[in-house]
């Protein structure tokens, strides 16, 4: 009797600390990761930030949205809608222009070069796409929220200059 006593409070014990991690997890920031969504005829392409540039209390999120055209769709408007229908702006937000990338510079790439016969030194390139690139004044946007409110519970809200909206869920870009 007190082995089944003693299983069924490790049992209980069990499912308590599971309980309170997924309340933890779901309540938690989220960390951005790379998603390609396609919605209503546009591709919505989402990534966090790669290059670390986020203030550390923030979350950066950067979305490029492709018309059906292959062309970038400049958002009017990008926020967080929580489970009440509250918009939350972002805390910062930057359109950035095609050709500011931050790998910007000279055409020339320097690759090692290899043969048949293993590694033979270095060779020099021209990177065709940084001089007959995709031309336009528009590229993609970086937006900032603070870390305690980019959480699972929330949905991200994306309004195109034509009046068109999608709804995406941060669990679907984000874990």
């Amino acid at each position: 009797m007190k082995i089944s006593s003693c299983a069924i409070i490790a049992l209980a014990g069990a499912s308590v600390a599971t309980l309170a991690h997924a309340a933890t997890h779901t309540s938690g920031s989220l960390t951005p990761f790379r998603n390609t969504t396609t919605r209503g005829g546009y591709t919505i392409d989402t990534v966090g930030d790669t290059l670390g540039q986020a203030p550390p209390q923030n979350t950066r999120l950067i979305i490029r949205i492709f018309g059906g055209d292959k062309k970038v769709v400049k958002p009017a408007q990008i926020a967080l809608m929580d489970k009440s229908g509250a918009v939350i702006k972002p805390v910062f937000r930057e359109d950035r222009k095609v050709g500011y990338e931050e790998n910007t510079g000279l055409p020339l790439s320097v690759t090692p070069q290899a043969s048949t016969s293993g590694y033979s030194g270095t060779g020099v390139g021209i990177n065709l796409n940084k001089i007959f690139g995709p031309k336009g004044s528009y590229a993609y946007t970086k937006v900032d929220w603070p870390k305690a409110i980019f959480t699972a519970d929330k949905q991200l809200e994306i309004a195109l200059p034509n009046g068109q909206t999608f709804l995406l869920p941060l669990s679907s870009l984000a874990k």
